[in-house]
């Protein structure tokens, strides 16, 4: 199996921070979009909850594959510096290693969306986050 382009990780990780961005611009109009739900607080509140928690595991998602690659390769550079050896040492400076840490990176991402969006639902359904009753 090839390894993807490094800058796939770089693209992701630039998506995350427009995902960022968004979340900012949201809590930046709050009140202001009281009017798209008919004045109706609740609802504001429930959509916005649900749309912070869903756009945040999404960021998160999109951001992994490159924090885990990053973290590998940051591991390898220190453990070549002070030559390092032991198991752990060994098993990260192998040359397969970053193409296993890409893999990790998006399973990971692909659990962090899943559970991103199930923590969405629960936060819509009230279950996750009940809110002031």
């Amino acid at each position: 199996m090839e390894p993807l382009p490094s800058s796939t990780e770089g693209r992701l990780l630039l998506a995350a921070f427009v995902v960022l961005l968004t979340l900012i611009g949201l809590s930046v109009l709050g009140e202001r979009t009281l009017p798209l739900f008919g004045g109706n607080r609740d609802l504001a509140g429930r959509v916005y909850k649900t749309l912070f928690v869903g756009l945040g595991g999404g960021m998160l998602s999109l951001a992994t594959p490159a924090l885990v690659t990053g973290f590998i390769g940051r591991l390898r550079t220190l453990f070549t510096r002070i030559e390092a050896k032991g198991a752990i040492a060994d098993t990260i400076l192998r040359d397969r290693a970053l193409d296993q840490a890409q893999t990790a990176g998006f399973v990971l991402m692909a659990l962090f969306a899943i559970a991103g969006i199930v923590a969405a639902v629960l936060v819509w359904t009230g279950q996750l986050w009940p809110g002031e009753r």
